[in-house]
């Protein structure tokens, strides 16, 4: 389930336990309240040190919303990293690829998503394999608008109109959610067209279906459906790599923290990172 983390001093317990029970974690929060809790804009040596290559990118939108959300998603992104890898999210540097994905550089053990909507982000992070992740409001207007013909396979359009009318919209935002954490997840965003593969939300959890109906073969893959606070849902696409349940994913089992710590710091000086 999704943890609420109301700043960089936590709660990270539950988080761990999760980490440790299920090698997945989920944590939310607010942009506004993470903000308020991170240094202030007189205190740059301090973004600095947290926001690492992304310095730049932050600096360039500093003083407007958009420079709020990348500060508050960046750090939530490096203290849940450094949460589960044992580190100092100070010494975690993220990267991105060339689809756009984050990850953290020097940690393979992990991998991790990021989603937000208005004031609410959302992170997922595993060690078992490949995650995605998105968050929407569940009120969120879908229905209605048009745009289903763009949204739904055949056999969910059928689906659709066969549901009472007064819950077709939560029908369409769960399954946006889920078809956006699974192409999240594949690293392909909305490059991959959502007419070509669905899910039946009816089922607990949601099973991946091809266009028809049919059952896709998704043994390596598990999709949830989850509340986050009280107005967010959120759709999980995880995909098993084979690794099982990785309980030890400290950063020292594959690298000692302070060497860590200096390849990042000298990775620092050697500029900022391309942007993405």
């Amino acid at each position: 389930m999704p943890h609420l983390v109301v700043g960089p001093q936590g709660p990270w317990g539950p988080l761990r336990r999760d980490m440790a029970r299920h090698g997945v974690a989920l944590a939310y929060g607010s942009i506004a309240d993470w903000r308020a809790r991170l240094p202030g804009p007189q205190d740059a040596d301090a973004l600095r040190e947290l926001l690492g290559r992304d310095w730049d990118r932050y600096r360039a939108a500093a003083g407007r919303p958009t420079g709020d959300r990348f500060l508050a998603t960046r750090s939530l992104l490096k203290y849940l990293a450094a949460t589960a890898v044992g580190a100092d999210p100070r010494d975690l540097e993220l990267g991105y690829a060339l689809t756009g994905r984050l990850y953290v550089r020097g940690c393979d053990q992990i991998d991790l998503n990021l989603s937000h909507t208005g004031d609410l982000m959302l992170v997922g992070l595993t060690s078992r394999g490949t995650i995605g992740v998105d968050v929407e409001l569940l009120d969120r207007r879908l229905y209605g608008g048009g745009g289903e013909a763009r949204m739904c396979t055949p056999a969910e359009t059928r689906l659709l109109e066969a549901t009472p009318e007064e819950h077709r919209n939560l029908r369409l935002v769960r399954q946006w959610t889920l078809k956006e954490a699974y192409t999240k997840a594949l690293g392909q965003g909305l490059y991959f067209p959502f007419t070509e593969f669905g899910f039946q939300v009816d089922e607990n959890p949601p099973r991946l279906r091809r266009a028809d109906g049919s059952p896709a073969d998704s043994d390596s893959w598990s999709f949830r459906s989850l509340r986050v606070g009280e107005r967010h849902l959120a759709g999980l696409a995880l995909r098993d790599g084979g690794l099982g349940r990785t309980a030890d994913t400290r950063v020292t089992t594959a690298l000692d923290a302070s060497t860590l710590g200096a390849v990042h710091r000298a990775l620092r000086a050697t500029g900022p990172a391309g942007s993405v």
